[in-house]
């Protein structure tokens, strides 16, 4: 497997996943998955954090042969709101008429994932609406399954609780239990196509959006959606090695052997990547940690050493020195400097 782009996802694309393998398991189970994976479980409360996507779709297909149910992914799903994909469903769902919200959700996917795309395409006289990753060499089961129930919920936001798509498209073969999965859908199922996506006739893009269906309390704008991770302008693989630092940091980890597991390269072969694009794993660790340090001292109350250590450092005298030549003052001193910003009415920006 060669990629020019390290797909990664937002953590919140997981759903209700690790709820239901607790209830359904117990939370040992539940924990065992997530360390199996890499995966921090206070990813449940940090929904924006980017994940690769190999780690997610690991993440399903490991909790479903746990538990031995074909359709968990499709549970999962079912439990989704178009809030779980941040604000870019969101925004999408604030179009008027659902043509222009598929156009928005099409246009503007970058904003949940990297390396994979929407398509609207036309097939057999009908539109489908599909999402199309790279075949990354593990079992597409359950992960696949789990976009399409939202897919549906996003479409009855204009035609109503009880719409159904005309099939449901799947990229993977036809499996022995795949009965399951269509007798949960109550539609056809084709399998082994470009993508997990929902078939439905051209004369409903016109629809107007279901006003019994809430808006939310705030309108979105493109703006809104295009906040992004560290380095956001870095080309890859230093864009998505950035995020699966930073994920790996809510640990305390930091070597680089684990980085290079999370986005599924050899350590040669990562810093080979990073070398061609004039980067290394020093100065991006460096960036992440610079970033989240300052997060860190600006929206919590934890001491100066357990932020030092929850970022990989052995100690608080080489944290100070870091966070001095990134902002030419000691941790503490540019805590001093916020607490005075706040009672003169400044911004806390650094």
């Amino acid at each position: 497997m060669r990629l020019s782009v390290i797909p990664i996802v937002r953590a919140g694309g997981f759903g209700a996943l690790p709820q239901l393998l607790e209830e359904r398991a117990g939370e040992k189970t539940m924990l065992d998955v997530f360390e199996r994976e890499s995966l921090p479980i206070a990813l449940r409360d940090a929904p924006t954090t980017p994940i690769p996507l190999l780690s997610m779709m690991n993440l399903f297909t490991r909790s479903g042969r746990q538990l031995g149910q074909r359709t968990l992914g499709l549970d999962v799903g079912a439990q989704m709101t178009h809030r779980a994909y941040g604000l870019w469903v969101e925004y999408c769902t604030q179009a008027p008429t659902l043509g222009e919200a598929l156009q928005r959700v099409v246009t503007h996917c970058w904003a949940h994932v990297s390396g994979g795309v929407m398509e609207l395409a036309v097939e057999r006289n009908r539109r489908v609406l599909r999402f199309v990753v790279p075949d990354l060499g593990v079992s597409r089961i359950q992960h696949a399954d789990h976009l399409v129930p939202p897919m549906i919920m996003m479409m009855r936001h204009y035609l109503g609780k009880d719409w159904l798509p005309d099939w449901v498209e799947i990229n993977y073969p036809r499996d022995p239990d795949a009965a399951l999965m269509e007798d949960w859908l109550q539609v056809p199922v084709h399998f082994g196509g470009r993508g997990s996506g929902i078939a439905f006739g051209a004369d409903v893009l016109s629809r107007s959006r279901d006003r019994r269906v809430p808006l939310g309390c705030r309108v979105l704008t493109l703006r809104d959606v295009a906040a992004d991770i560290a380095l956001k302008d870095a080309p890859e693989p230093a864009r998505a090695l950035s995020a699966a630092i930073a994920l790996r940091l809510l640990d305390g980890r930091c070597d680089i052997d684990g980085a290079a597991q999370l986005v599924g390269l050899s350590v040669q072969g990562l810093q080979r990547r990073l070398r061609n694009k004039g980067f290394n794993y020093r100065e991006i660790l460096d960036s992440v940690r610079h970033e989240r340090a300052v997060a860190l001292l600006t929206e919590t109350d934890l001491p100066v050493l357990e932020i030092a250590l929850g970022l990989g450092y052995e100690d608080h005298s080489n944290f100070t020195l870091a966070f001095s030549r990134w902002t030419g003052m000691s941790p503490s001193a540019f805590r001093r400097m916020l607490v005075a910003r706040s009672l003169a009415g400044q911004p806390l920006e650094a």
